[in-house]
């Protein structure tokens, strides 16, 4: 029987009454104040993540771009020092093994950052295509990762770290200081906002979520957990794996066609240029429950003209909306577009939706 795991901060969550749940392998925080409010703070001033659940691995030597370039969709052969890049791991088939961000620290030197449910399985197919080209190593327990997010962000930051963070651009990352904690400060994130995602040593992780709390007091920061970091996410239409991404779905089919370059021989790329051609099996699409209350949930059927035609993703009540929204996937042959209706089957029961465009939410140039 397999223990749960807990992060740095598991000392931080519990001080702040933080509601705990399973994810990953790990006992996260939920939520502290309420997923609506953290998800209200995030959108107006700041909110603070725990993230240290996720998974590091360092591919270092002289093959380690090789290795990358052949298992990757997007090419960090583009990246320069400094620079993050979305992607997706496939399998030959072109299903996704997992979804990741690649930080390239020099030309034979790299940082994935995966997800937490797949770290073995990521794990696991690296060596299995590695061919001793590349030394990898799992850090992941060794790390922690504070995400501080929202429109605030940047000017909390600012008081707490000793280099110009402000010159640090979207998907670029800087080594340095924050509240005295050693961090790579990237400037990513997973909840459509600006902010930034600081990978230090587990060690520090604790001192520096505590500190950067304190820093943004006054802008009003709160701790957030999972359940506003799902929210956000939804809003911003940005995929989930389990969700919208899977072994048995594509980048293409998930909607990510921007982050797979062609032309490089990499693992999948034959299927998935079959489905960049037009013969995928669905597409990704967004949805809203016309009485702005039924919740579309994931799982659930989705009908048209009393026919199936496809499946919900991800479903919940969005904050900035003031009602429900849903992702999920519809067969080609329904060439349905945003403003057309279908019928999500909850609990038996025909609930009218209609298409909407995604991303569902935009931040404010």
């Amino acid at each position: 029987m397999e223990t749960v795991k807990h992060t740095p901060l598991i000392e931080s969550h519990r001080r702040l009454g933080a509601r705990m749940t399973e994810f990953g392998g790990y006992l996260m925080p939920l939520s502290y104040a309420g997923i609506i409010e953290e998800h209200r703070a995030v959108r107006s001033a700041a909110g603070l993540f725990d993230l240290s659940h996720m998974g590091e691995f360092h591919v270092s030597g002289a093959g380690a771009l090789e290795l990358l370039e052949r298992t990757l969709t997007n090419s960090a052969a583009r990246l320069v020092d400094g620079q993050a890049q979305y992607t997706i791991m496939c399998a030959p088939d072109g299903g996704a093994i997992d979804d990741l961000i690649v930080y390239r620290r020099s030309a034979d030197r790299y940082m994935l950052c995966v997800n937490a449910s797949n770290i073995t399985t990521d794990w696991n197919w690296l060596h299995e295509q590695n061919r001793g080209v590349a030394a990898i190593s799992d850090v992941s327990e060794a790390t922690a990762l504070v995400a501080i997010q929202g429109p605030k962000a940047v000017e909390i930051l600012t008081k707490t770290a000793s280099f110009p963070i402000t010159s640090v651009k979207r998907f670029r990352f800087a080594d340095g200081e924050v509240a005295g904690v050693k961090c790579i400060a990237a400037r990513t994130g997973y909840t459509g906002e600006d902010g930034f995602e600081l990978f230090c040593d587990g060690r520090d992780g604790a001192r520096l979520f505590e500190a950067l709390l304190d820093a943004g007091a006054a802008a009003g920061i709160q701790p957030c957990g999972l359940g506003a970091r799902d929210t956000l996410r939804m809003e911003a239409g940005l995929p989930l794996y389990g969700h919208e991404l899977d072994r048995q779905t594509s980048p293409i089919e998930a909607g990510l066609h921007v982050f797979v370059k062609f032309g490089r021989d990499f693992i999948g790329e034959n299927v998935l240029a079959t489905h960049r051609d037009g013969a995928v099996r669905k597409r990704l699409i967004g949805l809203r429950t016309t009485d702005r209350r039924s919740i579309a949930r994931q799982g659930y059927p989705l009908r048209k003209d009393n026919s199936d035609i496809g499946v919900v993703t991800s479903g919940t009540f969005a904050p900035t909306f003031d009602r429900p929204l849903a992702m999920g996937f519809i067969r080609p042959q329904w060439p349905l577009k945003p403003g057309d209706k279908l019928d999500v089957m909850i609990r038996n029961r025909a609930v009218e939706a209609e298409l909407t465009e995604l991303p569902f939410y935009r931040r404010p140039a």
